[in-house]
């Protein structure tokens, strides 16, 4: 029996490509000019169903990506789509283990890189009200190079833990419902960054939020968005 889309089906379907086409457009464009990414380094996606998502290509600074640039690949196949990001199986097997991920960002900020290449790791978190609604747990994933299967392993083990992975002498992975989400919880992660290695090199100790503070600030946020 041969399936038939609707016109109307096939119009919705199209909208949906476009939409996720120009999104990524956007949002790379975006994250080039807040320097969270430098070069050619960076790649970013968003699912498209079950089965498949977009990313961006491979090679091209997200600063001139074009709707033309972003690949389909499907999440369940070991070969990416034509010209895919090197790192798609990053993005694959986050998407894989993570049903709620919409959307995965990867990226190389200053601050960020500069924990991530350091051999004390330790971040505090809990300084301002954002890194406690966005942030939560932070994940480091040990070093493997970069677009291999290994990292990717590594990446999708830890996406179980945290949506924030911190990838040794490497950048930064955000997951979050869109790309937009993914791309603020980068933001923040990267103040964050920055507040402690300012810290240290001030000669300053930072108070954090205390726990019982942060799951207060948690309910109530959480009361605001059902208001």
């Amino acid at each position: 029996m041969t399936f038939i889309w609707s016109s109307a089906e096939l119009n919705r379907k199209t909208y949906r490509v476009n939409k996720i086409r120009a999104l990524l457009e956007e949002h790379s464009k975006h994250a080039f000019n807040l320097g969270l990414v430098r070069g050619s380094s960076g790649n970013m996606s968003m699912r498209a169903d079950a089965a498949s998502f977009f990313i961006t290509a491979s090679g091209k600074s997200l600063g001139d990506i074009t709707s033309r640039d972003i690949v389909r690949c499907r999440i369940d196949k070991d070969r990416p789509g034509k010209k895919a990001s090197m790192e798609w199986g990053l993005h694959s097997g986050i998407y894989r283990k993570r049903n709620d991920a919409y959307a995965v960002f990867h990226s190389q900020p200053l601050y960020s890189t500069l924990i991530a290449c350091a051999k004390d790791k330790k971040i505090k978190t809990a300084l301002i009200p954002e890194a406690i609604a966005y942030i939560g747990k932070i994940e480091v994933v040990q070093y493997r190079h970069a677009g291999s299967v290994e990292l990717a392993e590594k990446c999708a083990e830890g996406a179980r833990k945290a949506d924030v992975l911190l990838l040794e002498n490497h950048g930064v992975v955000a997951f979050a419902g869109s790309i937009e989400e993914a791309v603020n919880m980068t933001l923040t992660f990267e103040f964050l960054c920055r507040l402690n290695v300012l810290s240290k090199t001030a000669g300053m100790d930072l108070k954090e939020i205390s726990p019982r503070q942060a799951r207060d600030f948690l309910k109530q946020l959480g009361a605001a968005r059902k208001a």
